[in-house]
């Protein structure tokens, strides 16, 4: 436990009162200027510094918001955190980081120290064992604001920050019919994921608008169990030779496959174009580099950050809100491009 100077301290060591010591180093026109110069003085030689905890507190205040994420290890949460520290470190508000580790306990467990630390606000996403919302309903019941970011709660009366993850697979695997691909599965995360659901949402209704039938044995939930995508490729290949798309939910998940169909004979993109999902480093550091959508965690965490700022400022309501970022995609050479695969058709 850290030893702080305290206002006692000095008062003791100056023969003064806590309250005359607290005045004199607020500058209080009551207190002499002779006063006020001695108290200053001793406060600096023994490196004082003024309790804004204590200060806060005081007035029902912590300054600080609490950051709950799934997966610190993970690049893109890790930028989303850098995003929300951009914006506050212009303000007066501390960051309290809690890292849930995909687990539903842990998540439970951040929220009661939210509680216990009296935060001012949290901003969140949820892990992929959330199917039970009563402890953020918790938060809500002692008027603790929320902002959900990329995973989020969606019935509950409060803003979201989150990436248009429909439109953006719709684009991707818009992208993968118009270089050719006639059959294309998808690997997605968690059915208890927004964000996974959206993004097979996106898939499936680019394959309607070609009037391409939807295989339900095309897509595969693989639940953060790795293994598994090597056993849907085996059986899918056996069942379509002609596999020649795959569309993955997030870069990491893409490398994996990628690797697995090499070990299957396969090659990317020349037998089955790859396209995966939010710019992570390792889309750039694999050979070949991978096709993806566009990283939008830093830009996410500012406007988290800004939301709950406007919040805690009183600026606005915390109503039901969807805040939605726009991203691009990122074409390198895990797919065709437009142009060879005119080639090939002719």
């Amino acid at each position: 436990m850290g030893k702080y100077v305290t206002i006692t301290e000095i008062a003791n060591q100056l023969n003064l009162s806590h309250s005359t010591v607290s005045r004199a180093l607020s500058n209080h026109p009551r207190i002499s200027a002779k006063t006020r110069a001695l108290v200053q003085k001793l406060a600096e030689e023994l490196e004082y510094r003024a309790n804004s905890t204590a200060h806060h507190l005081s007035k029902g205040e912590s300054q600080i918001i609490a950051v709950i994420v799934p997966q610190l290890s993970l690049h893109f949460y890790s930028k989303v955190v850098e995003g929300i520290q951009k914006v506050l470190r212009d303000t007066e508000y501390s960051v309290l980081l809690l890292n849930t580790d995909e687990s539903l306990e842990e998540e439970i467990r951040s929220v009661d120290i939210c509680l216990k630390h009296r935060v001012d606000g949290v901003l969140v996403a949820i892990s992929r064992g959330t199917k039970n919302f009563d402890h953020f309903q918790k938060l809500l019941k002692h008027e603790v604001p929320i902002v959900f970011f990329d995973r989020v709660a969606n019935f509950l009366p409060v803003p979201k920050v989150i990436t248009n993850d429909y439109q953006a697979s719709f684009d991707a695997t818009n992208h993968l019919l118009n270089t050719g691909c006639s059959y294309i599965a998808h690997i997605t995360a968690s059915i208890n994921l927004n964000n996974s659901n959206n993004r097979l949402y996106g898939y499936l209704d680019a394959l309607a608008s070609h009037n391409i039938k939807v295989r339900e044995s095309l897509v595969h939930y693989y639940e953060f169990e790795l293994s598994s995508i090597d056993k849907f490729l085996e059986k899918t290949l056996k069942k379509y030779p002609q596999l020649d798309g795959l569309f993955v939910f997030n870069d990491y998940v893409a490398n994996y496959a990628i690797n697995v169909l090499c070990k299957m004979g396969k090659r990317v993109p020349d037998d089955i174009s790859v396209i995966g999902f939010s710019d992570e480093p390792v889309a750039t550091y694999m050979s070949p580099k991978l096709s993806t959508v566009q990283q939008v965690a830093e830009k996410m965490g500012e406007l988290s950050a800004q939301k709950i700022i406007s919040i805690l400022g009183k600026n606005e309501p915390m109503d039901s809100e969807k805040i939605v970022i726009n991203p691009k995609l990122i074409l390198r050479e895990t797919t065709k491009n437009l142009i060879a695969a005119d080639a090939d058709q002719e």
